[in-house]
């Protein structure tokens, strides 16, 4: 059976009734007009109209037209939609949409750089189930856990310092967001990756990362910024207006927070990496995650799927070729013309 990717691009089928009439209409105008251009009795004797000959160019370009339509929906075969087991861990990244993550003293800023080390994660990732966790203020599952990473790409991209409506920095709120996210049935095969600048305003950590270890989490956490800090942006219109500033109009410096970080880390057994320390540092969170033992994932997908848009496409450009080199009049013989 054949399965079409882009079924959207039959709309453009539409067009081939709308140029069947403008044809029409061109073919009566010429028609109509023809006597200005010719003496009655010299334009039969140029030109031979053939209106079998007209009436087949016309259809291999109108059949060429619709075979290149059917080519851009992306017409394949899929022999049969299979269960194919998979083995890997389940990934939840949480990672922080605080104001401070605007910060630039990491380049271009801290949620960007952070963001452009997922997106590498994700290009390695294998039979493992990655989802997202997003936290400011509040903490919100922006993605379950899915083995759709392309899917899961789309949603981070979203994910900016305006996502959340309340603002601040709750880790523990994201630590125990994730926890409750994982599968409850599993002991094992559950990892957190916490990415912050450490910046927690609300405390209560301990408690969610004994939550955590009690479900079998392990987390590995990212640090964020550096040391010195950085003062945090204000933008307007998308242009930078100021900076932030405490109550007495100083500009407040954001700064790199480690402790909760390296402490949320070796309690469950995880590790803890300054972004600015190594190059790939989610890579390098992943070999360690590579080597814990995997659970099989359970998925469905095309078997032997194959495109069949080159079959459309040729066909249609040959019936164009034809069509273009068949001659739409023809010219009398000499012995015609001289009668």
């Amino acid at each position: 059976m054949i399965e079409l990717m882009h079924p959207q691009a039959l709309w453009l089928l539409l067009l081939i009734p709308l140029l069947m009439v403008l044809r029409s209409v061109e073919t009566s105008h010429w028609n109509r007009h023809k006597k200005g251009f010719f003496h009655l009795k010299t334009y039969p004797r140029i030109i031979h109209d053939k209106p079998a000959r007209r009436k087949l160019i016309h259809f291999l370009e109108y059949t060429g037209l619709v075979l290149c339509i059917l080519a851009l929906s992306g017409p394949g075969v899929g022999t049969e939609i299979r269960e194919v087991q998979r083995e890997g861990v389940d990934i939840l990244i949480a990672l922080d949409l605080s104001q401070s993550m605007s910060a630039a003293d990491v380049k271009p800023s801290r949620l960007e750089r952070a963001k452009l080390e997922i997106v590498k994660l994700f290009s390695v990732l294998k039979g493992d189930r990655v989802g997202l966790v997003g936290f400011a203020g509040v903490a919100h599952l922006q993605c379950p856990l899915t083995l759709d990473h392309r899917a899961a790409r789309m949603l981070l991209d979203v994910m900016d310092v305006s996502l959340l409506p309340v603002q601040g920095s709750a880790i523990a709120d994201a630590v125990t967001v994730a926890a409750g996210a994982f599968p409850e049935k599993d002991e094992k095969h559950k990892v957190l990756i916490l990415i912050s600048d450490g910046e927690d305003h609300e405390k209560q950590i301990e408690e969610a990362v004994n939550l955590a270890e009690s479900k079998g989490v392990i987390i590995y956490t990212l640090g964020v910024g550096t040391l010195e800090g950085a003062p945090i942006p204000v933008y307007k219109n998308n242009q930078l207006a100021d900076y932030k500033r405490d109550k007495s109009g100083k500009v407040i410096v954001t700064q790199l927070n480690e402790d909760a970080l390296w402490q949320m880390a070796h309690a469950t057994d995880g590790d803890y990496l300054r972004l600015t320390d190594v190059e790939n540092p989610l890579l390098q969170i992943y070999n360690e995650i590579s080597k814990l033992e995997k659970k099989a994932f359970q998925t469905h997908e095309y078997g032997h799927f194959k495109q069949l848009f080159q079959i459309f496409l040729s066909l249609g450009f040959l019936l164009f070729l034809v069509s273009g080199l068949i001659p739409e009049n023809g010219k009398k013989n000499d012995a015609d013309m001289s009668l």
